[in-house]
């Protein structure tokens, strides 16, 4: 039977966000799931529990979002020592639904299976439901714990078919195929105030791009977006119950279709909504100045841009799908329009030798003055096992990113400083 068209009545869910996370905005996966299972008359709680950890612990940003094994391991342990009224508080609420969902990534697997142990203890019949990026690697990894079911890909097909009482311990890529299908949601499950004044946006899930370093591609079987309608009510809505002009875009890139961008620009122009958003973009052969001028007026304030390298010889192994001649092109519209951008750097790649290396040093420096900022540099990790004769980030990988550095100090080009090595431990 097609889950989306039947919903056992009984059934609540609880889904939580477990620290440490990103702390800017509220997570968008469990607005999107609960007004998905509300929709259908499943109750359904979420709690960004990295919030309320973040704001009870008195950490600073800065050791939150650092990658720190050690901190990742002993979070839940001290917080649970530290806040054990809160904590019971929690457990307690917990107890009044049928099936609680972890959404995972890497830094938060510790806690989150710390929490699945102690609800199992408190519940030892609860239905416990897992998923996240992290519930992938697991999977790929043979990792699973049985004690669980396991969301593999989006949830809101998966979560549903838990909620009518399927018993498959894994459901794997069970894919809304149209977004727009899916209701509108909002952030009323969230002290706002707790946040910056961003609110967070899809346009699409997954990616059409094949980059070979990038384990995106692999967490979705087919690349699916909104329309340019859709996602302006949508804004139009959040605008409204959330009071914030300022949004940014959490998909990995909003220019996948030229005549798809142009009608979104122009519908934010036409309802005159005189928002502040931000995106991240992929270089493409060419992009016309107009749709540059468009994405700046309708109120495009940033880009962040994956160049990765200055090298052609690497942008090809890592099947980029453009050359430098062209990257170089593409900035140079984007500044004429007067779009503020950042691009980011993996150094180390499997293939980059000193000569490689030298040739991405002498392409920033050269294009210094198109580049308005390096907003991120990291050593190339080999998240997806390709290369198992070596051990990656590779010392000369890590030595790279000083070098680079070094260059960036002494040429005063800008970059974010805390975004240097921050995807590495």
């Amino acid at each position: 039977m097609n889950p989306k068209y039947y919903t056992r009545m009984s059934c609540s869910v609880y889904i939580i966000n477990c620290p440490p996370f990103w702390l800017k905005t509220p997570p968008l996966s469990l607005v999107y799931l609960k007004a998905f299972l509300q929709s259908k008359g499943v109750k359904t709680m979420v709690n960004d529990l990295n919030n309320k950890i973040f704001s009870l612990s008195r950490i600073s940003p800065g050791t939150w979002l650092k990658l720190d094994e050690d901190f990742e391991k002993n979070l839940f342990r001290e917080s649970l020592k530290k806040h054990t009224v809160f904590f019971k508080k929690l457990i307690m609420e917990i107890g009044n639904f049928d099936c609680i969902g972890l959404s995972i990534l890497k830094r938060n697997t510790h806690f989150s299976l710390s929490l699945a142990q102690e609800i199992r203890a408190a519940y030892p019949k609860k239905q416990i439901i897992i998923g996240g990026p992290q519930a992938f690697i697991l999977d790929k990894q043979s990792s699973l714990n049985k004690e669980y079911s396991w969301v593999i890909g989006e949830g809101e097909l998966a979560f549903l078919e838990i909620a009518n009482g399927v018993k498959n311990r894994i459901h794997r890529f069970m894919e809304t195929e149209c977004l727009d299908d899916l209701p509108f949601y909002d952030f009323a499950s969230f002290d706002l105030n707790s946040y910056s004044h961003t609110l967070p946006l899809l346009s699409s899930r997954g990616c059409p791009n094949q980059c070979s370093f990038c384990s995106e591609r692999l967490l979705y079987k087919k690349f699916r977006f909104h329309s340019p309608g859709y996602l302006v009510e949508q804004i139009i809505q959040l605008k409204k119950k959330s009071r914030t002009n300022n949004f940014v875009f959490m998909d990995s890139l909003i220019n996948y279709n030229e005549d798809w961008l142009y009608e979104f620009c122009s519908s934010l122009l036409k309802k005159d909504l005189r928002i502040n958003w931000e995106a991240q973009m992929r270089i493409k052969k060419k992009l016309p100045l107009e749709l540059a001028g468009l994405l700046k007026k309708s109120g495009c304030f940033n880009l962040f841009i994956g160049l990765e390298s200055g090298c052609d010889k690497i942008l090809k192994a890592m099947n980029k799908g453009f050359s430098l001649q062209e990257a170089v092109a593409f900035f140079k519209v984007l500044k004429k329009a007067g779009l503020n951008f950042e691009v980011s750097l993996i150094l180390g790649y499997p293939e980059e030798g000193k000569e490689e290396f030298k040739e991405t040093k002498k392409f920033i420096v050269k294009n210094k003055e198109i580049i308005p900022k390096i907003a991120q540099v990291n050593p190339f990790t080999d998240y997806l096992g390709r290369f198992p004769e070596k051990k990656y980030p590779a010392a000369e990988g890590i030595n790279r990113v000083k070098k680079i550095l070094k260059v960036l100090e002494k040429e005063r080009i800008k970059h974010t400083k805390k975004y240097i090595n921050n995807l590495i431990y």
